[in-house]
């Protein structure tokens, strides 16, 4: 088995970090405005205002998860959080999709 040196681990940590913090705020951030836009939708507010609203929002998510993302302990907690949170928004998105019940 390979074992990485101090620095090796620590540049590995902080590309994970990274990526956590660019690639997954941006998944989570787009899965969260669709979301929010189906959730509008589904409370009555016009599509396109939802949209509207949900991509204004999602500017001020996106910088949110990013910062949280850099405030975890470890690249695996900030991953785990982006899952843990992106599960339960897919789920809801596709139960709130039109058509998908019907």
């Amino acid at each position: 088995m390979m074992r990485f040196s101090d620095p090796a681990r620590a540049r590995w940590r902080a590309t994970f970090r990274v990526l956590a913090g660019t690639l997954g705020s941006y998944g989570l951030a787009s899965l969260a405005t669709v979301t929010l836009s189906v959730v509008m939708a589904a409370l009555g507010m016009d599509r396109v205002e939802g949209v509207y609203a949900a991509t204004i929002a999602s500017f001020a998510i996106f910088a949110v998860i990013a910062i949280a993302v850099f405030h975890a302990r470890s690249a695996r907690r900030a991953w785990g959080w982006l899952a843990g949170i992106a599960v339960p928004l897919a789920a809801l998105s596709w139960l709130l999709m039109p058509g998908t019940l019907s």
